[in-house]
């Protein structure tokens, strides 16, 4: 499936997370297939379309995308505009942020609301029983999905600055040097954490980032 496969979808439900990271769930109108760690473009009527991370999973009945919605865009307001029932469009999904490959032990690096796509992976992981060890470090002014992702890691580990962040990245990188690396938030995150790994010895293969920067 690509850009070229279209799913209608019906708004179904709105919740915040912490750090007032808005979440949409969004029920398929006909039968829907993706892997985890996926993104899908979403056209709202008026609000033109962006592209986001699932944070749904594949067993999962609803597509869900998280966002926050402070930039006012076109895109922002009809998006919180969306009432029960009212329909989206959703082309795809594209880009391979998945656990094609990784092989038993992974570790998540997320940045703000870079979270989305590992609440996908991991809920995919725990629903097919997936004999996969998940580490998980997230930093960020505040942690969307803690209760549920705290549960579904094998290790999980959340901070409010850098300097923590970076301890424990240094930990988990001596502790797993031949787990696959997952790198998702913005591009200065990203840039930088990808760096900081290869310093730690983790080879460029092992580094997979999430250049769709759909939040």
């Amino acid at each position: 499936m690509g850009l070229l496969s279209s799913t209608p979808l019906k708004f179904a439900d709105r919740w915040t997370e912490d750090d007032g990271v808005a979440v949409f769930a969004f029920t398929p109108t006909r039968p829907f297939r993706h892997i985890a760690g996926q993104h899908g473009l979403f056209a709202v009527k008026g609000g033109g379309a962006k592209p986001f991370s699932l944070a749904s999973a594949p067993e999962d009945d609803q597509v869900v995308l998280a966002t926050r919605l402070e930039s006012g865009s076109r895109f922002k307001k009809a998006l919180a505009a969306l009432r029960p029932g009212d329909r989206v469009t959703m082309r795809g999904p594209i880009m391979k942020f998945t656990l094609d490959g990784a092989g038993d032990d992974v570790v998540f690096l997320a940045q703000g609301v870079g979270i989305t796509p590992f609440r996908s992976l991991l809920r995919h992981i725990s629903a097919a029983g997936l004999g996969v060890r998940s580490t998980l470090l997230h930093v960020g002014d505040g942690h969307a999905f803690k209760i549920e992702t705290e549960q579904l890691a094998s290790d999980a580990r959340y901070h409010r600055d850098r300097e923590g962040f970076a301890v424990d990245l240094k930990q988990v990188a001596t502790n797993a040097p031949a787990a696959t690396y997952y790198v998702s938030g913005v591009p200065q995150f990203i840039a930088e954490t990808s760096a900081a790994l290869k310093d730690l010895g983790i080879g460029r293969k092992q580094i997979r980032k999430d250049n769709f920067r759909g939040y």
